[in-house]
């Protein structure tokens, strides 16, 4: 049987989706843990405690002997990486910890060097340093050599930010879109950045100092995250707005807060529980960006906090980075690259004499089946995916190295990853899909197995045939999951009832996206109806028909098709529970921070954001609630056997009327302003509905 992650299966109610954001945990488990990572790493309180202050649940890393007044972490908490050196903490975190980082070798060439003859000072990365203690002893983690203006950092994460967005704009989806679908399915790794920031407080000089976690690994996909959450990389560094935390009222004869709050210690905790609380509040002001940033609302995260050499631990801490970016991984769509990837391993097994060239052939996709038997065309295709399945994840150990090898993956014992199951599922999902009528994300099993599966010698040979498997799974729902896994996913995927994100093979759209773990969890709270739907979509591949919808009792409603609104509706998405919050001062830095001079060029970006995001995505959100409304009225004056606008009187057609014609002629005039704003510097967009509202405004 599938071991199937539990981590990624809901205890939720069918009907409904649990908070995913778990809020605070309480002050003095937060502060514990704070103190046993000092007491491990020799890290000062300024850096432990805004690591401890976006730990989700630390309680559970703490141990604590009888003899002893404090807790220390518990073994395997801190791990150390025997080819680097270093030490690395892997705990789960607030999916708003972690930031992209301007010293990533991805970006690199975005700044200038301070070799350049011309190289402008406000494009120059500073020198980056070892932090040391009061006695000068190096501890683990990086800083500046000298404190940064505000404003040469403000627009040092600019550069940093406009870079990053280019590199993103190669991938074949949107990242930050696709983690509202699938949330992250691999781990970063980040560093704790002491940022020293030279600011002027009321003619008074201040050095602020502000702890980032900068991604070593993963800074497209910590920068997401933060989208998300409604953040960027500068807030980190100058403060999250006030206006983003539901603080209390001060008390009479209290300040007000201030516009800009920079202490995580303080911060992290308020916006966790505000999160909290907007995801289940409809009306609450952050409840759109909460339901965004679901899939993410915790995440797993490694942090370097140690390295054998601690004086070149800002060296040293990169080496992860630049490995990665030695080897890049290529750079051609997805579903190509994971059938090759198949493609390599199936030539593999045919040399070592595994399998024949015929069935070589057969299971890359380039030829029929040999020696094929009879039975229906379900039939057929489910020997071939059982079969690419034992490629994928053999039972013999032998082949299962020689799978490893082919794919570059590290021993299976000493350094198992959950990237490396996740590429391997990615390339049976994608090999499998070339027997299908329609190609399919290769994600969509991302997650689904244990991130040590390969580690654990999982295999998913000797699969019984689909027919066998629902039987079986009728008989004994738990082995519902591992048909789901290996079998149903991909049929569902094929009738478009599920996709992975907007990435997939066949680019596509429309509502609806969710994870192979959102439906496989969905399926297996109603598992008479799915084992009922699956059954449908055997038979309706067979008689090249649509499968119809299955009612609550498992029977094929005639004259329905089962498509991706129906399954949605019927298995909808679920989710997880967890925890709340207290108090205590933070040893970080609470200094309010000073808020940097806009840059033209930032000014000039974020108004460009907006305008995409308006036109792209407002516009027609609000011209879908009106056609909605057009729909209503219609079905409303089909019942009541007349004329939608049957005793309306004239005047108010005429206002719709006039409305509608304002805003065709306004929409002309937006297209050819946005012609004219690829070439001129000063474009006026004169508005017919704009002239409307002010004349009524005046009367």
């Amino acid at each position: 049987m599938t071991t199937i992650n539990p981590a990624t299966t809901s205890e939720a109610e069918p009907s409904t989706r649990a908070n995913p954001f778990p809020g605070a945990d309480t002050h003095g488990w937060t502060r514990s843990f704070s103190e046993a990572l000092a007491l491990a790493t020799d890290l000062p309180p300024l850096v432990t405690d805004v690591i401890a202050a976006y730990v989700v649940r630390p309680k559970r890393y703490l141990t604590k002997a009888r003899t002893e007044t404090f807790h220390r972490l518990r073994p395997g908490v801190i791990v150390k990486d025997e080819r680097t050196g270093l030490r690395i903490l892997s705990v789960t975190m607030h999916g708003f910890a972690g930031t992209p980082t301007e010293y990533n070798e991805r970006v690199r060439s975005a700044f200038h060097s301070p070799a350049q003859l011309d190289a402008s000072p406000d494009r120059v990365l500073p020198r980056l340093t070892t932090g040391f203690g009061p006695n000068g002893t190096a501890l683990p983690f990086v800083t500046t050599v000298e404190p940064v203006e505000p404003a040469v950092l403000n627009k040092l994460l600019f550069i940093m930010d406009s870079a990053l967005t280019k590199a993103d704009q190669k991938r074949d989806y949107d990242l930050a879109e696709d983690m509202t679908v699938v949330g992250q399915t691999n781990r970063t790794m980040h560093v704790p950045f002491v940022r020293t920031i030279t600011e002027n407080h009321q003619g008074i000089p201040v050095i602020r100092t502000a702890v980032d976690l900068v991604a070593i690994k993963g800074s497209n996909r910590s920068r997401a995250r933060l989208k998300l959450h409604g953040l960027t990389a500068r807030n980190i560094a100058f403060g999250v707005p006030a206006s983003k935390l539901d603080l209390p009222e001060p008390k009479p004869g209290q300040p007000a807060p201030p516009e800009h709050i920079a202490d995580p210690g303080t911060w992290a905790p308020i916006f966790a529980d505000t999160l909290r609380e907007a995801f289940d509040t409809t009306g609450h002001r952050l409840h759109d960006t909460a339901q965004a940033a679901a899939e993410v609302a915790t995440v797993s995260m490694q942090i370097i906090v140690g390295a054998d050499n601690p004086a070149e631990f800002h060296n040293t801490v990169f080496d992860p980075n630049r490995a990665d970016h030695r080897r890049p991984q290529l750079v051609y769509p997805l579903a190509e690259k994971s059938t090759s990837d198949m493609r390599a391993v199936l030539r593999a097994a045919k040399a070592s004499g595994r399998i024949t060239e015929p069935v070589r052939a057969w299971l890359a996709g380039e030829d029929s089946e040999p020696d094929a038997l009879p039975g229906s065309a379900t039939d057929a295709r489910d020997r071939r995916d059982r079969a690419l399945l034992a490629m994928a994840f053999p039972k013999e150990l032998e082949h299962d190295r020689e799978v490893a090898r082919v794919l570059g993956e590290p021993d299976r014992y000493y350094d198992s990853r959950e990237e490396n199951v996740t590429l391997r599922l990615r390339m049976l999902s994608a090999a499998i899909a070339e027997g299908y009528r329609t190609r399919w994300n290769p994600r969509l099993l991302d997650g689904t197995l244990y991130s040590s599966f390969i580690a654990k010698r999982g295999t998913l040979a000797g699969r019984p045939d689909w027919r066998t498997a629902l039987e079986q799974a009728e008989a004994d729902t738990t082995q519902l999951p591992d048909f789901l896994v290996t079998r149903g996913l991909h049929w569902l995927a094929e009738h478009g009832m599920v996709e992975a994100d907007r990435g997939s093979a066949d680019g596509q759209q429309g509502p609806g996206r969710r994870s192979g773990v959102s439906a496989r969890n969905a399926l297996l709270l109603k598992p008479v109806q799915a084992i009922a739907l699956m059954r449908e979509i055997a038979r309706a591949n067979d008689t090249g028909t649509s499968p119809r919808q299955i009612d609550e009792t498992g029977a094929p409603v005639d004259g329905t098709v089962a498509d991706r609104t129906w399954f949605s509706v019927t298995f909808p998405k679920t989710g997880r529970r967890k925890k709340k919050a207290d108090d205590r001062p933070s040893a970080s830095d609470s200094t309010p921070p000073q808020q940097p001079e806009e840059d033209p060029e930032q000014d000039l970006l974020n108004a460009q954001l907006r305008l995409v995001m308006s036109l792209s995505s407002e516009l027609p959100q609000s011209f879908l609630a009106v056609l909605a409304v057009a729909r209503e009225a219609i079905v409303a004056g089909t019942a009541a056997g007349k004329p939608v606008l049957a005793d309306l009187p004239s005047y108010s057609v005429e206002v719709m009327e006039q409305a509608l014609t304002r805003l065709k002629r306004d929409l002309v005039a937006m297209q050819a302003g946005l012609t004219d704003m690829k070439v001129d510097t000063e474009v006026t967009i004169e508005s017919l509905t704009e002239q409307s509202a002010n004349a009524e405004g005046e009367q």
